[in-house]
């Protein structure tokens, strides 16, 4: 097994386990969790009289995708997870929607059936391995995407230099030990944050994405070492 396989069946192993409490959790280790998500999704337009074709990549428990439906509830939905229990969790949230599939994939193996009006995703791009795996995403997000369709992305990034990260670092700690004890953050969160997590820099994102084609590349949200980005594909080839 090669080291994105490897990393992908562990993540699927750790959020299987811990599907049924992820939502509270959390809420205790992102800041403005919530808000972040809100901005995303206030993003999102959706023409009169048309239905949108979305897909949430890696949807884990349904949050967004929940939140976009209650903005608009007319859209087509995909609901893509590589974890069986967290898309247990989504239909159960989501139950009532009718025009919503559920779909079981990495982010590595999934073969876009496009195309898509909308491409959303939270807190997954950064449990790719490498900037290449990054880079090739996008292209394959822009491939997938409709003529003037749009890419929304919230997640974890890293600073810009070192000196800025060991201060995104220090905020994170310092609001995780205000939900958690200190134990479960020095023991488990931030050991599993360094093994799992592959995060990239904001600046790097916003140029792969440009230099893939998207347009409009821009940063919609931020907060520290979490932020809302995206751009959109342009009408003309």
């Amino acid at each position: 097994m090669d080291e994105q396989g490897r990393r992908m069946a562990e993540i699927r192993s750790n959020f299987s386990r811990s599907s049924g409490e992820y939502d509270r959790w959390i809420r205790k280790v992102i800041p403005r969790y919530d808000e972040m998500l809100d901005v995303l999704v206030s993003c999102v337009q959706c023409p009169e009289g048309r239905r949108l074709r979305v897909i949430d990549i890696g949807c884990g428990t349904g949050t967004l995708s929940a939140k976009l439906l209650a903005s608009h509830p007319a859209v087509e939905l995909t609901c893509l997870d590589m974890t069986e229990d967290m898309l247990d969790m989504a239909r159960e949230r989501l139950k009532g929607h009718e025009c919503v599939r559920y779909l079981v994939h990495n982010l590595y193996d999934f073969e876009y059936d496009g195309p898509y009006d909308l491409i959303i995703s939270s807190l997954a791009l950064h449990h790719m391995v490498t900037d290449e795996d990054k880079r090739d995403q996008y292209d394959r997000i822009f491939r997938a995407l409709a003529p003037g369709g749009y890419f929304f992305n919230a997640d974890v990034v890293l600073a810009s230099d070192d000196t800025m990260q060991e201060l995104y670092m220090e905020k994170w700690a310092e609001f995780m030990y205000n939900g958690l004890p200190q134990e479960e953050v020095e023991g488990s969160v931030l050991p599993r944050y360094y093994k799992e997590d592959s995060p990239a820099r904001l600046t790097d994102h916003l140029g792969w994405m440009r230099e893939t084609g998207f347009i409009g590349v821009d940063v919609i949200w931020k907060y520290y070492n979490l932020t809302v980005y995206g751009g959109r594909k342009s009408l003309v080839d």
